[in-house]
């Protein structure tokens, strides 16, 4: 996907709550890519390093490893209500239909398993969340609902389905997420 395409689906402008924030500019279809967050890989310890203000650049691809992500990338705003998602850990596609002139969100929580950094909600969404934490944090209902859209990093589902298969200890493994959220009590 190169920049000029990119930008034929997107600008960046202000919000009225967030600072900047990515805006559709023609309709991009349900599954359509969006962007690729692009930047270097860092560890921890200097996402750790960034200053304050910086902390919710890095996208957390691994245990470890995070994408330094840059512009515009970095001006994907979070929603609990998200229109779209990170599919193969750095493209961003649309979950749904989104018009021109409507804003791009994801939900920051489906890149998140450090059990460290926090923030402040201000999407205002009937299901906002209030804070931004972890995916493992998420309800079982949108933990699944992630799950099957295929809008969690790829280290965060696989440690999830294992650990969820470890939970049922059934004689034969949960083979998909679909047959995991399908259980009364996950």
């Amino acid at each position: 996907m190169t920049k000029r395409n990119m930008r034929e689906k997107f600008e960046v402008k202000e919000t009225v709550r967030f600072g900047r924030g990515l805006f559709a500019v023609r309709v991009i279809k349900k599954d359509e890519r969006i962007l690729e967050f692009t930047g270097p890989t860092i560890s921890f310890e200097q996402a750790l390093k960034k200053p304050s203000d910086k902390l919710s650049c890095p996208l957390q691809i691994g245990p470890k490893a995070y994408l330094d992500i840059q512009e515009p990338g970095v001006m994907v705003n979070h929603s609990c209500l998200p229109n779209a998602g990170i599919r193969d850990d750095k493209f961003l596609v649309a979950i749904e239909e989104i018009q021109s002139g409507e804003e791009i969100f994801y939900d920051y929580s489906t890149t998140m398993d450090e059990d460290l950094w926090t923030m402040t909600c201000l999407c205002k969404k009937s299901n906002c969340r209030e804070t931004i934490r972890d995916f493992k944090y998420l309800s079982s209902d949108v933990q699944c609902k992630y799950l099957d859209l295929a809008i969690v990093q790829s280290f965060i589902g696989r440690k999830f389905f294992t650990l969820q298969n470890k939970k049922y200890n059934t004689s034969e493994p949960l083979s998909s997420f679909q047959q995991l959220c399908s259980l009364q009590d996950f």
